[in-house]
């Protein structure tokens, strides 16, 4: 009986993967500094937006994308890296972690997956009717005489 319940503790461990592991921060500045993190959130004022975070190695960060351009500054504490917008106090930052997903997919502790960009895209959605290019049409013949 114990080597069943052995081989089924085995075999769901197998079947869950590896699990994803959370960047130190000497990681996140070699693997994510200087590098585009794109992705969409799905909650929150940005919610359904095609955003690109760049952590620059001044400390400065940029967000940008879906008509957004957003200055702010970032850091670490206790482990974990820190952001806020550029002219907000040090209390109104918000600090997570990342993890690595697979080679170029990473996730923070929000739940926001980010690709290292430019990220490969989505096929075009197919264009409805009313949106679809109306082909031209011919000038009408002159009558025959």
């Amino acid at each position: 009986m114990r080597h069943i319940l052995l081989g089924l503790a085995l075999l769901a461990a197998g079947a869950t993967g590896a699990a994803a592991q959370t960047l130190t921060v000497d990681e996140f500045r070699r693997d994510l500094v200087g590098v585009p993190l794109c992705g969409t959130p799905t909650l929150g004022p940005l919610a359904g937006k095609s955003l690109c975070t760049v952590h620059m190695p001044d400390g400065t960060a940029i967000l940008a994308g879906s008509g957004i351009l957003v200055r702010g500054i970032w850091e670490t504490a206790s482990g974990r890296i820190c952001r806020r917008n550029a002219h907000d106090p040090i209390d109104r930052r918000r600090c997570v972690d990342y993890e690595r997903v697979s080679p170029h997919v990473y996730r923070n502790s929000d739940g926001i997956e980010f690709c290292l960009g430019p990220c490969p895209t989505e096929p075009p959605e197919a264009p409805t009717a009313a949106a679809a290019p109306q082909a031209a049409t011919p000038p009408a013949s002159p009558p025959a005489r």
